[in-house]
Protein backbone atom coordinates (compact mmCIF):
# COMPACT_ATOMS: atom_id res chain seq x y z
CA UNK A 1 0.00 0.00 0.00
CA UNK A 2 1.35 2.86 -1.17
CA UNK A 3 0.59 6.59 1.22
CA UNK A 4 0.87 9.95 0.36
CA UNK A 5 3.48 12.17 2.02
CA UNK A 6 1.08 15.08 2.84
CA UNK A 7 -1.55 12.93 4.38
CA UNK A 8 0.74 11.14 6.80
CA UNK A 9 -0.59 10.93 10.63
CA UNK A 10 -4.35 12.45 9.29
CA UNK A 11 -5.68 8.98 10.94
CA UNK A 12 -4.32 9.70 14.44
CA UNK A 13 -5.46 13.29 13.98
CA UNK A 14 -9.05 12.08 13.20
CA UNK A 15 -9.42 9.39 15.73
CA UNK A 16 -8.33 12.12 18.64
CA UNK A 17 -11.09 14.15 17.55
CA UNK A 18 -13.32 11.75 17.16
CA UNK A 19 -12.14 10.05 21.04
CA UNK A 20 -12.82 13.53 22.25
CA UNK A 21 -16.41 14.00 21.15
CA UNK A 22 -17.88 10.51 22.14
CA UNK A 23 -16.28 11.43 25.72
CA UNK A 24 -18.13 14.82 25.50
CA UNK A 25 -21.37 13.18 24.39
CA UNK A 26 -20.83 10.41 27.39
CA UNK A 27 -19.93 13.13 29.82
CA UNK A 28 -23.24 14.60 28.60
CA UNK A 29 -25.06 11.50 28.93
CA UNK A 30 -23.82 10.40 32.20
CA UNK A 31 -23.49 13.73 34.31
CA UNK A 32 -27.12 14.71 32.55
CA UNK A 33 -28.73 11.79 33.92
CA UNK A 34 -27.59 12.26 37.16
CA UNK A 35 -28.56 16.08 37.12
CA UNK A 36 -32.00 15.07 35.74
CA UNK A 37 -32.20 12.39 38.69
CA UNK A 38 -30.92 15.26 41.38
CA UNK A 39 -33.44 17.77 39.88
CA UNK A 40 -37.09 15.11 40.13
CA UNK A 41 -35.30 14.02 44.01
CA UNK A 42 -35.15 17.81 44.97
CA UNK A 43 -38.33 18.31 43.77
CA UNK A 44 -40.10 15.21 45.29
CA UNK A 45 -38.01 16.60 48.10
CA UNK A 46 -39.32 20.08 48.07
CA UNK A 47 -42.98 19.30 47.52
CA UNK A 48 -43.12 16.86 50.65
CA UNK A 49 -41.79 19.01 52.73
CA UNK A 50 -44.21 22.07 51.50
CA UNK A 51 -47.21 19.47 52.24
CA UNK A 52 -45.99 18.95 55.85
CA UNK A 53 -45.54 22.42 56.07
CA UNK A 54 -49.54 22.93 55.03
CA UNK A 55 -50.44 20.58 58.03
CA UNK A 56 -49.66 23.24 60.55
CA UNK A 57 -52.80 25.25 60.60
CA UNK A 58 -54.07 27.63 63.19
CA UNK A 59 -56.38 26.08 65.63
CA UNK A 60 -57.07 29.84 66.63
CA UNK A 61 -58.62 30.24 63.20
CA UNK A 62 -60.71 27.19 62.96
CA UNK A 63 -62.24 28.08 65.86
CA UNK A 64 -65.62 29.78 64.92
CA UNK A 65 -64.29 31.08 61.23
CA UNK A 66 -64.91 30.55 57.64
CA UNK A 67 -61.35 31.03 56.68
CA UNK A 68 -58.60 29.19 58.24
CA UNK A 69 -54.89 29.88 58.21
CA UNK A 70 -51.39 28.46 58.56
CA UNK A 71 -49.37 28.73 61.53
CA UNK A 72 -46.40 29.97 60.18
CA UNK A 73 -43.66 29.30 61.99
CA UNK A 74 -44.61 25.71 62.45
CA UNK A 75 -45.14 25.35 59.08
CA UNK A 76 -41.48 26.62 58.60
CA UNK A 77 -40.61 24.09 61.33
CA UNK A 78 -42.12 20.84 59.79
CA UNK A 79 -41.05 21.75 56.49
CA UNK A 80 -37.19 22.00 57.37
CA UNK A 81 -37.69 18.62 60.03
CA UNK A 82 -39.24 17.05 56.88
CA UNK A 83 -35.83 17.99 54.88
CA UNK A 84 -34.07 17.29 57.42
CA UNK A 85 -35.17 13.84 58.40
CA UNK A 86 -35.43 13.07 54.54
CA UNK A 87 -31.57 12.28 54.10
CA UNK A 88 -31.23 14.51 50.76
CA UNK A 89 -28.02 16.57 51.12
CA UNK A 90 -29.44 20.14 50.25
CA UNK A 91 -27.28 22.94 50.51
CA UNK A 92 -29.56 25.54 50.96
CA UNK A 93 -32.84 25.85 51.09
CA UNK A 94 -35.94 28.62 52.05
CA UNK A 95 -39.46 28.08 53.38
CA UNK A 96 -41.94 30.75 52.81
CA UNK A 97 -45.89 31.17 53.76
CA UNK A 98 -49.16 33.09 52.95
CA UNK A 99 -52.39 32.30 54.79
CA UNK A 100 -52.98 29.10 52.88
CA UNK A 101 -49.79 28.39 50.91
CA UNK A 102 -46.33 26.89 51.52
CA UNK A 103 -43.43 27.36 48.84
CA UNK A 104 -39.99 25.32 49.98
CA UNK A 105 -37.13 26.26 47.20
CA UNK A 106 -34.08 23.97 47.54
CA UNK A 107 -30.25 23.91 46.10
CA UNK A 108 -27.87 21.80 45.48
CA UNK A 109 -24.51 21.58 44.10
CA UNK A 110 -24.38 18.45 41.83
CA UNK A 111 -20.61 17.39 41.43
CA UNK A 112 -19.84 15.66 37.65
CA UNK A 113 -17.64 13.48 36.45
CA UNK A 114 -17.10 13.07 32.87
CA UNK A 115 -17.79 16.82 32.02
CA UNK A 116 -14.78 17.78 34.46
CA UNK A 117 -12.56 17.29 31.71
CA UNK A 118 -14.30 20.33 29.91
CA UNK A 119 -14.01 22.45 32.96
CA UNK A 120 -17.41 21.76 34.52
CA UNK A 121 -17.11 20.70 37.73
CA UNK A 122 -20.60 21.01 39.25
CA UNK A 123 -24.38 22.30 38.19
CA UNK A 124 -26.93 24.32 40.11
CA UNK A 125 -29.88 22.49 40.80
CA UNK A 126 -32.77 24.41 42.19
CA UNK A 127 -36.36 22.81 42.93
CA UNK A 128 -40.01 24.51 44.52
CA UNK A 129 -42.46 22.66 46.06
CA UNK A 130 -45.82 24.00 46.86
CA UNK A 131 -48.63 23.10 49.12
CA UNK A 132 -52.21 24.43 49.77
CA UNK A 133 -53.71 23.76 53.21
CA UNK A 134 -57.40 22.50 53.14
CA UNK A 135 -59.44 21.35 55.48
CA UNK A 136 -62.26 18.72 54.93
CA UNK A 137 -64.33 18.39 51.71
CA UNK A 138 -63.17 20.94 48.88
CA UNK A 139 -66.16 21.44 46.64
CA UNK A 140 -65.98 24.47 43.71
CA UNK A 141 -67.54 27.29 44.71
CA UNK A 142 -70.06 28.54 42.01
Amino acid sequence: MRTRPHERGSTSVFAVIVAAVLMALAGLCIDGGKVLNARATLTDTAEQAARAGAQEISSGSMRGATRFSLDAAAARTAAGRHLAASGISVDSFTVSTTSQDVVVSVEEEVPTTMLRIVGVDSVHVTATGTAHAAIGINQEES
